[in-house]
């Protein structure tokens, strides 16, 4: 899925509605109003290899030599000395995790992007640590980290597939005082943490809410061929190796035949064929009316007893048996 490119940032107080508010009612429709916004922050910087970053619209142009000046800024930045001849741009954003899409925007280039979860193929968690420094809580610096395909041929591979996906690094900092110096190091938002989870979790929220298309197709298409006990073969009505008595059904998932001797399958449609109110059996002309000696009544004591007593024939072995009592 490909982006859509934006010239003007959205509003976080006009253009969506907040995710409390949202889960607060009942919204009176699923499919109008406003996209709910599950996260939002203003102080993020995006990093993006000087080979891919065109590829993403809202980073800044550059004239021939001013590649260092858009370089990633300290402090994170000093986790990138280990990179070796790779390098990075550095774009400041503001973040907006939407429940249609997730939306970037520059204010230093004027240009943004909305992204389609679907594009999303991969999102985690980066560790940033200096290559040379404390090993502490106070130089650790965590971010958002993400694989995009922007395909233009429906997702289902074409001319797009085998391009390299695109890598984004999203990190929360801290910006500094309005009347710092220029030349005042920058420290370590104490937040880091806190704000870099926030922003994953949300993602994979709303990542939830768009699944892939192509595995939605494979649900459905296992919906059609698996909703109902398939038998390997095709002959309806024959029995099933190794289970006695039970005979396949037909292709469209009905019942079998009936079975030899019968007239037909008791159903809720014909019940009232077979049994009356009282759930007395009443049968039908034809074989499945004709029940066998016996059925249908109780047998008396003299009968069961008619061939000696506790059911051994002339009483032999009676002295073996406990008398009965009455």
């Amino acid at each position: 899925m490909l982006p859509t490119v934006i010239r003007t940032c959205p509003s976080a107080d006009n253009d969506f509605q907040p995710l409390s508010e949202y889960q607060a009612q009942t919204p009176d429709t699923f499919f109008d109003g406003k996209p709910i916004l599950y996260y939002h922050d203003e102080n993020i910087k995006a990093w993006a290899s000087t080979q891919q970053y065109e590829q993403l619209y809202f980073f800044s142009k550059t004239s021939e030599g001013d590649d260092a000046t858009l370089g990633p800024t300290p402090p994170e930045s000093h986790a990138l000395e280990n990179n070796g001849d790779r390098q990075f741009r550095e774009e400041k954003v503001q973040v907006f995790v939407a429940s249609h899409k997730l939306i970037l925007f520059s204010h230093g280039s004027g240009t943004g992007i909305e992204i389609p979860y679907p594009a999303i193929t991969l999102h985690a968690i980066k560790n940033l640590r200096p290559v040379e420094g404390p090993d502490g809580a106070s130089s650790k610096t965590i971010a958002v980290y993400m694989q995009l395909e922007f395909s233009s041929s429906g997702g289902d591979g074409g001319d797009d597939e085998g391009l390299d996906p695109i890598e984004l690094i999203l990190i929360p900092y801290k910006p500094p005082p309005k009347d710092a110096s220029p030349s005042a190091a920058s420290i370590i938002d104490p937040l880091n943490v806190e704000r870099t989870t926030a922003l994953f979790n949300q993602i994979s929220a709303c990542s939830n809410l768009h699944p892939d298309p192509q595995d939605e197709e494979d649900e459905d298409d296992e919906g059609e061929d698996f909703d109902r006990i398939v038998f390997e073969g095709d002959a309806e009505g024959n029995d099933i190796e190794g289970l006695p008595g039970v005979l396949r059904g037909d292709s469209n998932g009905g019942l079998p035949p009936p079975m030899p001797g019968s007239s037909g399958w008791i159903t809720a449609e014909n019940v009232d064929q077979y049994f009356d109110e009282d759930g007395n059996w009443i049968g039908e002309e034809g074989v499945s009316g004709e029940l066998g000696d016996g059925a249908g009544r109780v047998r008396g004591r003299d009968e069961v007893e008619q061939d000696g007593a506790n059911g051994l024939e002339n009483g032999e072995d009676t002295d073996s048996k406990r008398p009965r009592t009455e």
